[in-house]
């Protein structure tokens, strides 16, 4: 059986050391990579949840527009043509330039 000097168990005890140092940054790399995918998870959510409300809002909004031009079509019908027909010609001029 061979003996071990100090320098031989110095070396198998650093090379202990670097094995669990490499096992340790491995568990440290996934618990980060878990984190960044549930952060961008959260984002994606929050990104998700901002955009439907910002639609239901511009939905809403432009449901009150169109029954409000409505009803100013139904009280003015003359007026409501008139203006349909001004704005046709203006952007048939502006385009066929």
């Amino acid at each position: 059986m061979p003996i071990l000097t100090s320098s031989d168990s110095s070396a198998e005890a650093m090379m202990n050391d670097v094995a669990a140092l490499k096992r340790d940054f491995g568990s440290l790399l996934e618990h980060l990579k878990l984190s960044a995918n549930s952060g961008a998870q959260d984002a994606a959510d929050q990104i998700d949840d901002g955009a439907r409300r910002i639609y239901r809002s511009v939905a809403a909004g432009s449901g009150r527009a169109s029954s409000a031009i409505g009803s100013k079509v139904e009280e003015r019908p003359l007026a409501a043509v008139l203006i349909a027909l001004g704005i046709g010609f203006l952007g048939g001029r502006m385009l066929s330039r």
